[in-house]
Order: structure tokens, then sequence, then C-alpha cells
């Protein structure tokens, strides 16, 4: 897959990293350090240096041939362009990230992000697992279903730690898709999986409910 990922900070190289050995990867980062560390670190990668929010810019790694962007910048305000201009660039799908809870409301389709999330574990396990092997059809179904995702990782205090998923009652439309542990690492679970303290929840719903999903887990902060 030719993958543009836009932000070269931690998140950016760190998906990079991972992705580089199995997909085409184009990074995009302003500032001149952070460019010249990823071709450091990732010498296989092609690294364009100058603001992906110009469209002059962005369109030198983005077009029809693009079938992914990722925008991690830790600006909100430029993801969502960088996510807006690559739609009309061509490109096939574009994941976001969130870096501010209250932003979350603005990631959208009519921003042109088909996926908001808000960390980088689950970008990659979203790209290598949903769309690594070339396999569009998984997350073009749920842009067409109009389902969300939602991550929620489980804090000291949740009521729901040592309970199993179906002893949960979660909001209607709304389904655990994953889980990543510290001990496990990733996992699809089942109605007798237990959940731990920190336990990363990947939930699917219909519509954006993560107040009701907070409260079903038992989430009071």
């Amino acid at each position: 897959m030719n993958i543009t990922i836009v932000g070269a900070g931690k998140s950016g190289t760190y998906l990079a990293e991972r992705l580089r050995r199995s997909h085409d990867i184009t990074i995009i980062d302003q500032r001149p350090d952070r460019a010249e560390r990823a071709l450091t670190r990732i010498p296989s990668a092609r690294v364009v240096r100058g603001d992906a929010a110009e469209p002059t810019l962005l369109s030198r790694a983005v077009s029809e041939a693009t079938d992914l962007v990722v925008a991690v910048t830790g600006d909100d305000e430029d993801n969502l362009v960088v996510a807006m201009l690559s739609k009309h660039l061509g490109a096939k799908m574009v994941f976001a990230r969130i870096n501010h809870p209250e932003n979350e409301w603005l990631f959208t389709k009519d921003w042109g992000v088909d996926i908001a999330v808000s960390s980088a574990s689950i970008l990659y396990n979203l790209v290598e697992k949903e769309v690594g092997i070339g396999d569009l059809i998984t997350l073009l179904s749920l842009q067409a279903e109009g389902v969300t995702i939602e991550e929620v990782t489980l804090p000291a205090g949740a009521e729901v730690i040592g309970q199993t998923l179906a002893q949960i009652h979660m909001p209607e439309g709304t389904q655990v898709a994953a889980i990543i542990s510290a001990t496990s690492g990733v996992t699809i679970p089942s109605g007798d999986t237990q959940l731990a303290e920190g336990d990363e929840l990947l939930l699917l719903s219909t519509c954006a409910q993560r107040d009701k999903i907070r409260t079903a887990l038992g989430i009071r902060e």
C-alpha cells in the first residue's frame, strides 16, 4: 500500500517504523529536525519537508494512487486540514489523530476523516489488521454504515474490572471489537473475556455515544 504519514513526531515515527516492512511510506513534517530524524531512522521512506496544510506541498505526496493518509500532527486543526485536502487530492482513506477530546465532534466525513482515533497503537492495529493485506472492504463498510470507533482505557477505579463482557450492559449498537492489554497484547474478545485495569477497549458503535459507554464501564472520572 502507498501510505502517507503527516507528522514525524513519536506517533508518526512509530507508525512508519512498524509499517515500512510491507508498505511504501511517505512522511511529511515541517520541522527540519524531525524530518531529518525520520530520514535517518527510516531510510526506505520518502521524506517531504514542509507544511502539509499547504495544498501545493501536500500534492507532492498525495494523489489518487495514495491508499491511506494518516494525519498525526500535534495540532487538531492541521490534522483536519490535511484530511480534507487529502480527500480532494484523491486519497482513498484518511485516518486522523484527535489530540484534544473537545475537538472530537469535528473529526467527521465532512472534514474528510474516515476514521478518527487518539492512540498510535490503535492506529497501527487498524492499518495492519484491516488494510495491511491490501483489503479495504472492512473499512469501507464501516464508512458506509456510519459506524464510529471508540477507544477507552480502563482506569484503576472502573467498576467493571474483574467482570466478563457478558456481565456488562453496553449501549445498544455498541460492541467491543478488540482489547489491547499489557499481558496478552491484542485479542478478539468473547463473552467470557475478563476485563483488567489498563485494558484498552476498541469499540464499534452505530453512533457517537462515548459518555454512555464510559457509564456502562463504570468509569466515573
